[in-house]
């Protein structure tokens, strides 16, 4: 499995975490082991922006699912998109770890991949 992961300096969230999060995970729902899978955390504008455009939905959302289901030599799943500053919200107001809010989304949205 290899997983992708795009996100901003200025967003303090481990990227080997992402990777060794997101692997788990798609390995726990049982994806194939050739899968890729693309992560980006970005800001509130950008996730407004993604979801105005691609869902024609008018907020911000804490996470998008884009399935591409392309089936080559690698099986490209799809892009989870996370929006770091909800992630954070999220943690705060559920007293969790900034890592388990994410952790938790992960599942959210790479599940919805493998629907």
């Amino acid at each position: 499995m290899k997983v992708v992961v795009k996100k901003d300096p200025r967003y303090r969230v481990s990227v080997p975490f992402l990777k060794k999060t997101a692997t788990r995970i798609l390995e726990e729902l049982g994806a194939e082991k050739n899968t890729w899978l693309g992560l980006v955390v970005v800001g509130k504008r950008k996730a407004k922006q993604l979801n105005q455009q691609y869902r024609q939905m008018d907020y911000i959302p804490t996470v998008l699912s884009f399935p591409y289901h392309e089936k080559k030599k690698n099986y490209l799943l799809g892009e989870v998109v996370l929006c770091f500053p909800l992630v954070r919200k999220k943690a705060i107001e559920e007293n969790q770890t900034l890592e388990d809010a994410f952790e938790e989304l992960l599942y959210h949205g790479i599940g919805n991949l493998l629907r």
